[in-house]
């Protein structure tokens, strides 16, 4: 065994209170605001300690700058004063450090404690940071897993160690994806704001899971009052701010604008450095044409890789390769243009930002800041295309796609192969003509205008104009 990583270990444990406080409070002394995904990791450490369940095994996944760490450095700490062995450690330092994986770091473990986790009778946390770091980190905990049933694993990783999981894993771990946060969100660590309870559901059932058009519009009516109340209490100057870098909850710790737009280009960067290598083997000069790839994107999200491959002179396939892994990463949401195979292999998929703040980084970066007002509506359709993400795609329940024609709506959201909904967005009035226009061609249910109109039904064409007071409860 080596003797310098279980110095390494006692020492972090020796440390502890310190890193998780720095981790859980600002340099002031202020207790960092709790994201939503607490109560649920919560209740499984909870249900664990009073044995109560058999979930033992949480991956927390989700891309750099969502709050992993922080979330998971909270449930540490509240856990620390009442059970005797908890053990918090970044895989990525320790690899840095004495390159060592996992199993290396729960054998040292086992030294310190003085007996094998196997054998151990008292209750252990184990959290885990980034454990992408260890290339053998599925094979590692799964070991670890099957060896005892006393300790508990509580791990945060990129958004791609969901696709390196074995089917072995898979069965045995819970995987809590942590995305960016809705604006709700936003405003309970901002401001201390919290939602109405159950409104988000209400909100979602009614516009997605409705019959019909006039349906929709009857629901919708019906909870305005609780709409508009949430509203008595938020400032909507908010909005900019959520829409520029908000949905990052670590940029709301930072003094000014220029320093977010600074960090999450640098945020960037780590993922470009730290975590697409292992998606598909990228030689440092390719990896270095990431950014420019991504700030042409950032003014035209449907540029063909024909375009890129002469602008950025790299090869069209390696081009696709790193789009692909962008889209692992989470850092790109790919949508497809509607139609059949061939159609859709004629056509430039359209790529939007996980998080509006990414785009924004890149206006930023190019002095296009300054024009927000013009180009606010392509960071509201990166929310709506990350709200659609996280509401279907991550809970399987649907996909969506765009219209590609001229003129053509923004999503075509298909639910479960029960239901299809043209969606159009929009910060201004927005009029009905993109979803008049596609809905001539895609047979839909109803269609949806998110924008600044007041809530309307247009009962011949089957839209449901939505105000964006609604939308951004969800």
């Amino acid at each position: 065994m080596r003797i310098d990583l279980i110095t390494y270990l006692q020492k972090q444990i020796l440390t502890a209170d310190d890193r998780l406080r720095r981790y859980t409070y600002s340099p002031e002394g202020k207790k960092y605001p709790q994201r939503f995904m607490f109560k649920k990791i919560q209740k499984y450490v909870s249900d664990f300690v009073a044995k109560k369940q058999s979930n033992r095994l949480i991956i927390i996944p989700g891309f750099r700058g969502v709050g992993k760490t922080t979330l998971m450095a909270q449930i540490a700490s509240q856990y620390k004063i009442e059970i005797k062995h908890v053990l918090f450690l970044s895989v990525e330092d320790v690899r840095t450090y004495l390159d060592v994986g996992i199993t290396e770091i729960a054998s040292a473990y086992e030294q310190i404690l003085g007996q094998n986790l196997e054998a151990i009778k008292e209750p252990v946390l184990i959290f885990l940071d980034e454990i992408q770091s260890d290339p053998k980190w599925a094979f590692a905990l799964k070991s670890l897993y099957e060896k005892t049933t006393n300790v508990f694993f509580c791990c945060t990783g990129s958004s791609a160690v969901v696709l390196q999981t074995t089917s072995d894993l898979a069965r045995r771990a819970i995987f809590e994806k942590l995305p960016p946060m809705c604006f709700t969100e936003f405003e309970m660590v901002k401001n201390g704001i919290f939602p109405t309870p159950g409104l988000k559901e209400s909100i979602r059932q009614i516009i997605y899971f409705s019959k019909d058009a006039q349906e929709v519009h009857e629901k919708l009516t019906q909870i305005r009052s609780s709409v508009n109340q949430y509203w008595a209490k938020v400032d909507r100057k908010d909005i900019t701010p959520y829409l520029s870098f908000g949905s990052l909850p670590f940029t709301l710790r930072l003094p000014t604008e220029t320093m977010a737009y600074d960090q999450i280009l640098l945020l960037l960067g780590r993922i470009i450095e730290k975590d697409l290598p292992s998606l598909g083997g990228f030689d440092k000069e390719t990896l270095g044409s990431v950014k420019r790839i991504l700030l042409a994107i950032s003014e035209d999200d449907q540029t063909s890789l024909n375009t890129l491959e002469k602008s950025i002179r790299i090869n069209r396939l390696t081009i696709a390769n790193l789009l692909e892994a962008l889209e692992k990463s989470e850092v790109l949401i790919k949508i497809p243009a509607y139609g059949s195979n061939m159609t859709v292999a004629k056509k430039a998929n359209k790529y939007l930002f996980m998080s509006p703040a990414l785009r924004m980084s890149f206006f930023y970066v190019t002095g296009q800041e300054s024009t927000y007002q013009t180009r606010r509506g392509k960071l509201l359709e990166d929310s709506v295309g990350a709200h659609l993400y996280r509401e279907f795609i991550m809970k399987q329940q649907g996909a969506f796609r765009y219209d590609s024609a001229e003129g053509g709506a923004d999503f075509i959201l298909q639910i479960q192969n029960t239901k299809q909904i043209i969606i159009e967005v929009s910060m201004s009035e927005k009029t009905n003509k993109q979803i008049l226009a596609s809905s001539k061609k895609i047979k839909s249910n109803y269609n949806i205008v998110y924008s600044q109109r007041e809530l309307r039904l247009d009962q011949d064409n089957k839209i449901v104009s939505v105000p964006l007071d609604y939308y951004f409860l969800m």
